[in-house]
C-alpha cells in the first residue's frame, strides 16, 4: 500500500499514525483513523485515549501501587509499616499533597492507595483503598476525608466532582 504516513499529537503526550488523507475523529475517548476510501476492507484501526487523573486533595503525599491483578497489603507493606521497595510487579506512583497526576491505565487496573508518614515515608500511616477498580478513562479525586470520589468529566479542572465539589484547597 503506497502512500505517505502522519502523525497527530495529542494532549498529554500522545500521538496517532495513520496514512496520508486519513480522517481523525474522538468519539468517547477513542480516536479513530480511516484511510477516507470507501472500500469494503479499508483498514480501520481504534486507538483507545485513556488518559486518566488522579488529583491528591487528602493533604499528604500518597503512594499509589497499581497493578492488573489484585493485590495483598502484606506485598506492600512489610513488619512495623514499612514500605517494601518497588518492584516491576508492583510499581507505584507518589501522588504530592494537593497534586495531580496523569496515567494510562490501558485496559484498567487495581489501585492500592497509602499514606505516607509525615516525618518518615518510608512509613505507612494509613490505607484509603485497597485493590481499588481502575477503569479506562476513570479520572478519580482523592478528597481531605480520604475518600475516592469520580471527577466531573466535562470539566477541565481536575479538583470538581461529579456532584460539582470543587475539592481543591487553596
Amino acid at each position: 500500500m503506497g502512500g505517505s504516513s502522519s502523525s497527530i499529537s495529542g494532549s498529554g503526550g500522545s500521538s496517532v499514525s495513520g496514512i496520508a488523507g486519513s480522517t481523525i475523529s474522538d468519539d468517547s475517548g477513542n480516536i479513530k483513523i480511516t484511510s477516507g476510501v470507501s472500500r469494503p476492507n479499508d483498514c480501520v484501526a481504534i486507538v483507545t485515549a485513556s488518559k486518566a487523573t488522579v488529583a491528591n486533595a487528602s493533604g499528604a503525599n500518597l503512594r499509589a501501587y497499581y497493578s492488573t491483578k489484585e493485590m495483598q497489603l502484606s506485598e506492600i507493606v512489610g513488619a512495623k509499616n514499612v514500605f517494601k521497595p518497588e518492584s516491576p510487579e508492583l510499581p507505584y506512583l507518589i501522588l504530592h499533597a494537593i497534586g495531580v497526576v496523569s496515567f494510562n491505565p490501558g485496559e484498567g487496573l487495581f489501585a492500592t492507595v497509602l499514606v505516607e508518614g509525615t516525618s518518615t515515608p518510608s512509613i505507612c500511616a494509613g490505607i484509603i483503598a485497597e485493590n481499588f477498580q481502575v477503569r479506562p478513562g476513570s479520572s478519580v479525586i482523592i478528597t481531605a476525608s480520604h475518600k475516592i470520589v469520580q471527577r466531573k468529566s466535562d470539566q477541565d479542572n481536575e479538583w470538581v466532582d461529579e456532584d460539582g465539589n470543587n475539592h481543591k484547597t487553596a
